[in-house]
């Protein structure tokens, strides 16, 4: 079960990015187009690229139409954010957070199809419950129960790419190599970032107005958010070589339930840096479907 653990530590490191990339989107991009968080993100992969290099040249050497695909799933994966940051704009962290337990439901699927990968009954079981807890969160009980279609549909949009992303991911790797796959990926997403700022004048204008504006603090909080997130997505990915991709992301379920304990503690104590709903109505729904959560990721562990 050491997958397990690994593929747990991504999401309590998500859970921290969730909160950043809201903190960020809210203070310094609301009205401004959340492309220049999706070229930060992009652009930082940089990073990973030079320590790969660095500790590890040899291994960036795999097959050119493998290195082509790979590229071509990290410009997917940082396009994926281009949703993700619009519902997160408009709503908590937390709720965002749920949606994204629609990934193992995508993986599942691709998986299933293109790695002939099944689960267990057992493991079905578990990663249902998960997926169902996670999206009861999602329900809003304010006024009177309804889905946020919008933001929903941005999610759900997100979560596919996500899941392609997390698929190709382990094709290439199994037949190439891990680091050499990550390596290829980062660039992709890399060029792809390049790209909007090279190409789409608005980004490039609203990119340059917030460095302009922040004098590098943003710069700063977002380089420290996507190492954070940089190492979670690795984790993910290596987790998957040792699991079925599905169950894998199915472990992220628990990322509701560490965002909402973030949340909680930024509430009570540091709240300019983020809020949360703590009502008592609002909090026994989280917890509820948090509970649900636990219960399958009991199944699963056992």
């Amino acid at each position: 079960m050491a997958w397990f653990w690994i593929a747990l530590a991504a999401p309590a490191l998500w859970a921290a990015v969730n909160h950043i990339d809201k903190y960020i989107v809210t203070k310094y991009f609301t009205g401004k187009g959340v492309g220049s968080l999706v070229v930060f993100t992009g652009l930082t992969g940089f990073i990973i690229c030079l320590l790969i290099l660095l500790f590890n040249f040899t291994s960036i050497v795999i097959a050119p139409w493998s290195a082509v695909v790979i590229a071509i799933n990290g410009a997917l994966l940082v396009a994926a954010f281009i949703p993700y940051l619009y519902a997160l704009e408009k709503e908590e962290a937390s709720w965002v957070s749920t949606l994204y337990q629609t990934i193992p439901v995508f993986s599942y699927f691709l998986a299933l199809v293109f790695l002939k990968e099944y689960l267990s009954a057992p493991e079905l079981v578990g990663s249902a419950l998960i997926i169902a807890g996670a999206l009861a969160i999602s329900l809003d009980i304010s006024q009177k129960i309804h889905f946020k279609l919008k933001p929903l549909l941005l999610m759900l949009l997100s979560s596919f790419m996500i899941a392609v992303n997390g698929l190709v991911f382990k094709i290439i790797a199994l037949d190439e190599n891990f680091w050499g796959t990550a390596f290829w990926e980062y660039v992709g997403g890399f060029a792809f970032a390049l790209f909007l700022l090279i190409c789409l004048p608005l980004y490039r204008r609203q990119f340059f107005a917030t460095i302009a504006k922040s004098r590098g603090l943003v710069i700063s909080i977002n380089i420290f958010s996507e190492t954070l997130n940089i190492v979670a997505k690795l984790l993910a990915n290596f987790a998957s070589l040792l699991a079925p991709l599905a169950l894998v992301y199915v472990v992220n379920g628990f990322q509701p339930l560490i965002v909402l304990l973030y949340g909680i503690i930024l509430t009570l104590f540091i709240p300019k840096w983020g809020k949360e709903n703590i009502s008592k109505k609002t909090l026994i729904q989280k917890l509820v479907a948090i509970a649900i959560m636990f219960l399958g990721g009991y199944i699963l562990f056992k």
